[in-house]
């Protein structure tokens, strides 16, 4: 870390930043627009375009003008960057950073996955660098962040643009005005473009340094004698080189290294070849090093690790393996079938006569996000790909021309690859849309009691239908809010528009508390039995037959998913669905009982699990959370509810029900459609014939069973002020015996500190 006395005589060197007059002039510029808008103006989707997309701050790499449209005129997302302008932040600059990055990650998670897959880390940086420019600076690259904070934070201290601003500050006094915040922000670009100077201790002659607004410079290629001929794709893909470079953070030897991978369950598979390949590749692509006969990992490893976006290793990919920038240029011309994209590439690299290779690097192409999945089974470019490709040079290296291929064999090469990936091809009858499917479940005689949030709907249609082959829901929230009859409904009319049976397109599948790996959803190979076979569960029949008829729709239902630890039971899927990779069932080399050894992972599976967030059931992990869209379930109609019943409508008790439903839910202790239905029901079995009295006395007994229990908590203002409620709507309502319970729960708080039905 520089010493106070350095910092000055840095900032004093560097003034007034040669070359960057312009710069500064627009940051300023840029600046005063922004602090002269009202919270009205900066809300208009014009404005909050302009925040996340300007460049006359700093400009960003790939992804930093992906679309994320409906996030500019979200309500949710803006009124959350509204409040950061108003926001009473910690004068602690410790305290302040952690409050800043808590309420960035609540943004992000605001914006991402509903507006765009990636989250847009770096933009937002940007954007709070314009509405706060006391707090950030305009460097935003995951490297130049690491060199500022080893320039000027303490050794052991993350990057942070609040430390960093609070450190200038405090060597070099408070900033006055709009000028000093923008020098004292370009003079942080300027330590990051000196940095090899700085270190080396030569304070007094730098290096004349390009602006920083400029377009992205050009991605020079490695020779072709020079570039890696394909790059295995390992199950875990990107998550794989992350691994191997956390096992090395604080230094490792090769072997330990190896050894140390070996003992993971994701890679114990793998034979001692394999591992020290990986190794080698994860050096040569430049994201470890070797120093004093150790591996430590280098700065790019590093931002591989912390950014969420690869693009360190997207980089690295098109500069030293081939033919990953060729894959790009060739699908910009035209959209390109998987065939076609594995037989390009055995045109112009003839020694791959299987499809071993091509096909995975096909598969890092996928999984980077460089291409997107068209309807009719193509590949594009898509727009982070293109991004990239515009970076490529116009002439790639290539093989010398006189290896060449007949069209012959790429006419059969592409036979052949079409036959294994006839997963790919399009359905031969559209999926329906979400208009129809809102027909669908007005006409369904089954959905006529159902209450249907629209907003529900769509957003579990777009979620099962934004990635061509990530298709996985979990639906949360209050028990008895119809979550598993959502799925059922909507798999049903799915279904009905395309005149397939539901009985063979849907598994509905209680999950058991004791599961602990994958043999209650895949079956498992039973060595035991006299004649060696596999017991098949009735997932892996889904499964098979979704893999057999690629073009038909089957739905996945996890009931209580949360029930057992997702990520022990669940792992196969979550790897494959991410990957792209196939899901091993056994090892033997033929199938057993007619179950292959591996499963292509289906395209058109659809997977919903429901879950119930109490002391009963496990937490998920970023792990599951990130392969997923959460949809919550609390808001709970009771009104469209009963409304919607046939049974012979009884306002009084309705009336009586939604007002415990509304004092309950201040405290999140109301219930769902299941419980009014119950309740409802309780009373309706005395039959037509019973007294008024006897129909109050069943009520009162239906609520005490169903609805009181729920009422537990610690000792809360807010939990007493739903106690109070509810014993003024027992004594009006005359429901003796809850109003004596609630009573006694009352009773007890003070000596237990909790109010609880259980006493």
């Amino acid at each position: 870390m520089l010493t106070d006395a350095q910092v000055k005589e840095l900032w004093e060197k560097a003034q007034p930043f040669p070359g960057w007059e312009q710069w500064q002039k627009n940051y300023r510029d840029m600046l005063l627009k922004v602090r002269g808008l009202s919270d009205k103006e900066l809300a208009t989707p014009e404005n909050q375009e302009l925040l996340w997309s300007s460049d006359t701050l700093s400009p960003l790499g790939p992804g930093g003008k992906a679309t994320m449209k409906g996030a500019f005129s979200d309500p949710e997302v803006t009124a959350a960057i509204i409040n950061v302008r108003h926001f009473t932040w910690p004068n602690d600059p410790g305290d302040r950073a952690e409050a800043m990055k808590d309420e960035s990650e609540r943004i992000l998670t605001l914006v991402s996955p509903r507006h765009t897959l990636r989250r847009p880390e770096a933009r937002l940086e940007r954007l709070l660098a314009a509405i706060l420019p006391s707090e950030f600076h305009c460097t935003f690259s995951y490297q130049a962040q690491l060199r500022i904070a080893d320039l000027l934070l303490p050794d052991g201290f993350v990057h942070s643009h609040v430390l960093v601003r609070s450190r200038l500050r405090k060597v070099l006094g408070n900033e006055q005005g709009l000028d000093e915040h923008v020098r004292r922000s370009v003079f942080c670009w300027w330590l990051h473009a000196h940095y090899e100077a700085i270190k080396a201790g030569q304070f007094d002659v730098f290096p004349a340094t390009p602006t920083p607004i400029g377009p992205p410079k050009p991605i020079a290629l490695w020779p072709f004698a020079r570039q890696f001929k394909a790059n295995a794709a390992l199950r875990l893909l990107v998550e794989t080189y992350r691994h191997v470079i956390d096992t090395s953070l604080a230094g490792t030897t090769r072997e330990d290294l190896r050894e140390e991978l070996s003992s993971l369950d994701d890679y114990n598979a793998l034979s001692p070849s394999t591992l020290r390949s990986l190794t080698a590749r994860v050096i040569g692509l430049g994201f470890l090093e070797e120093r004093d006969k150790l591996l430590y990992p280098t700065w790019d490893g590093i931002e591989l690790v912390e950014r969420d976006a690869p693009d360190v290793l997207v980089h690295r990919m098109l500069e030293r393996v081939f033919p990953i920038a060729a894959i790009l240029r060739l699908v910009k011309t035209q959209p390109r079938t998987s065939p076609e994209i594995i037989s390009y590439q055995q045109q112009i690299y003839p020694r791959w006569t299987a499809i071993m290779a091509p096909t995975a690097n096909l598969t890092w192409v996928k999984a980077l996000g460089l291409v997107e999945h068209q309807s009719d089974g193509k590949y594009r470019l898509s727009e982070y790909g293109a991004e990239w490709e515009a970076r490529l040079p116009q002439e790639l290296p290539m093989l010398p021309p006189e290896a060449t291929v007949s069209a012959d064999l790429l006419e059969d090469v592409a036979a052949e690859v079409a036959q294994e990936l006839k997963s790919s091809e399009p359905p031969t009858r559209p999926w329906p849309g979400l208009p129809e499917l809102r027909q669908g479940f007005q006409e369904d005689p089954q959905t006529q009691g159902f209450v249907l949030d629209d907003s529900q709907l769509s957003a579990l249609h777009h979620a099962w239908h934004c990635h061509p082959h990530k298709r996985f829901v979990i639906l949360a929230g209050l028990s008895g809010t119809g979550k598993t009859a959502l799925v059922r409904h909507y798999a049903r009319v799915y279904c009905a528009a395309l005149d397939l049976d539901l009985e063979k397109h849907l598994e509905v599948v209680a999950v058991s508390p004791d599961w602990k790996d994958p043999t209650g959803l895949l079956g498992y190979y039973n060595a035991l039995h006299e004649t060696p076979t596999f017991q098949v569960e009735p997932t892996l029949r889904l499964l098979l037959s979704a893999a057999q008829n690629p073009s038909k729709p089957y739905f996945l239902l996890l009931d209580e998913m949360n029930l057992a630890r997702v990520e022990q039971y669940f792992a196969p899927f979550l790897s494959s669905m991410e990957s792209g990779l196939p899901i091993a069932l056994h090892g033997q080399d033929s199938p057993v009982n007619g179950v292959p050894h591996r499963l292509a992972w289906p395209r058109n599976l659809f997977i919903a699990g429901t879950v119930n967030m109490d002391e009963s059931t496990f937490p998920f992990s970023d792990k599951v959370l990130d392969r997923a869209f959460t949809l919550e379930f609390w808001d709970v109609n009771l009104r469209a509810f009963f409304e919607a019943r046939k049974a012979q409508r009884q306002p009084a008790m309705e009336r009586t029900i939604e007002s415990f439903h509304q004092a309950l839910r201040p405290v999140r202790r109301h219930f769902g459609y299941r419980t009014a239905g119950e309740l409802l029901a309780f009373v309706e079995a005395a039959g037509t014939e019973a007294l008024p009295e006897e129909r109050l006395r069943l009520l009162d007994q239906g609520i005490f069973s169903k609805v009181l229990p729920r009422l537990r908590g610690e000792s809360s203002p807010e939990m007493r002020t739903a106690l109070a409620t509810l014993k003024r709507l027992c004594e009006a309502e005359s429901l003796k015996r809850c109003g004596e319970k609630l009573s006694q729960m009352e009773a007890n708080n003070p000596r237990t500190g909790v109010i609880r039905f259980w006493s």
